[in-house]
């Protein structure tokens, strides 16, 4: 069986959602206060691998493009944000998310350099990052009217939106009770 270049490109493209998600969900785990040791050093090993995975298959989603005949991009539709002429928004928001996610690792491995507290922030992009990829993949994908692909959005979304909640909520009852022991 041989792939077209739109059936790769649309592997990719979930595959990478996919992969950048099990980072996302793994690094928000891995600042849970409630984990054990052995736990966090084997997520954070996951969210770094899945992140760097996700990457690359987005490099690949993105050079595929290239090679595409029926829809033919350009070198600079694909590097530009909004300066392809097939889907012109969807295809830039797709175009930031693949920036935010390489600012997010480089920052990450580069984090002894720009120092902890500018790495946090970046990393804060992660989120908005794992919104423009579902926004891209969810509404240009051609594979958005399948259950199954349907499901991994809804579910992916719930799960980040969960844990999310639920980091945050430990992060104030925590804050809360230093302030009512001070």
């Amino acid at each position: 069986m041989v792939l077209t270049t739109w059936e790769w490109t649309r592997a990719s493209g979930l595959t990478s959602f996919v992969l950048l998600f099990f980072s996302i969900f793994a690094g928000l785990l891995h600042s849970s206060p409630t984990l054990k040791r052995e736990w966090k050093s084997r997520l954070y090993f996951f969210h770094q691998t899945t992140g760097w995975l996700g990457f690359l298959v987005i490099v690949f989603h993105a050079v595929i493009l290239l090679y595409d005949q029926y829809v033919s991009y350009e070198w600079y539709a694909v590097l530009v944000p909004f300066m392809s002429s097939d889907h012109r928004i969807l295809n830039g928001i797709g175009t930031l998310a693949f920036y935010g996610v390489f600012l997010i690792l480089l920052s990450s491995d580069m984090m002894k350099k720009v120092g902890r507290s500018l790495w946090k922030k970046i990393h804060l992009f992660s989120l908005p990052a794992y919104l423009l990829a579902l926004i891209h993949g969810a509404f240009i994908g051609t594979d958005n009217t399948s259950s199954l692909v349907l499901l991994i959005y809804v579910g992916t979304s719930v799960l980040i939106i969960a844990i999310f909640l639920f980091k945050r909520m430990r992060m104030g009852f925590k804050k809360g009770k230093v302030a009512q022991e001070g």
